[in-house]
């Protein structure tokens, strides 16, 4: 972690079967690598990176906060329900809400039981990880652009750009799995 970061893992694996080791271990230095990587990009004090790893019924998810988030250290909870981090975004689409459209956008939902330990989401820029033919590997999502300042178009255009290095990265490493395999 660089200084100042505050890296949160959740890797709920749902399934009986899990990754191979060393292909779940690429995944993990990738979430990481990809949130700090977003943040600097954006300028974002929040960034959230969730995987897929075969269908989505597994997953493996990094938050990277800033000091600013130091508080929400300990938080693990997945957030739930249909609401903004549920949204299904076209690939290539990046979507980007001021913190008032956030809060009265109608997917907006909190996290039940969990919304004040979750951190805030102050504005929001989000955007699916795609690989070959369109296919969901997950998503990026950043809130919280330092300053109070909202994300604008070059964040728009830097966030596409790095979703789909991403995405063209998960395809070969899973790619280098099957052929191992």
């Amino acid at each position: 972690m660089e200084p100042g970061e505050v890296g949160i893992e959740i890797t709920p694996i749902l399934s009986a079967s899990s990754p191979e080791p060393e292909f779940a271990a690429q995944l993990d230095a990738l979430l990481r690598r990809t949130c700090r990587i977003a943040r600097a990009l954006t300028s974002a004090e929040l960034a959230a990176a969730k995987l897929w790893i075969g269908d989505k019924s597994q997953a493996r998810k990094y938050f990277s906060m800033s000091e600013k988030y130091a508080a929400f250290r300990d938080f693990r909870v997945d957030p739930r329900g249909d609401g903004l981090h549920g949204m299904r975004i076209a690939p290539g689409e990046v979507i980007r809400l001021t913190d008032a459209e956030v809060l009265s956008h109608p997917l907006y939902q909190a996290f039940g039981p969990f919304a004040d330990a979750h951190p805030p989401m102050r504005g929001w820029l989000a955007t699916s990880v795609c690989g070959d033919g369109g296919r969901r590997h997950g998503m990026l999502q950043l809130s919280d652009k330092s300053s109070g300042r909202d994300f604008d178009e070059a964040d728009e255009a830097n966030i596409r750009e790095l979703a789909a290095l991403i995405g063209e990265t998960l395809d070969a490493l899973r790619l280098a799995a099957q052929r191992r395999a």
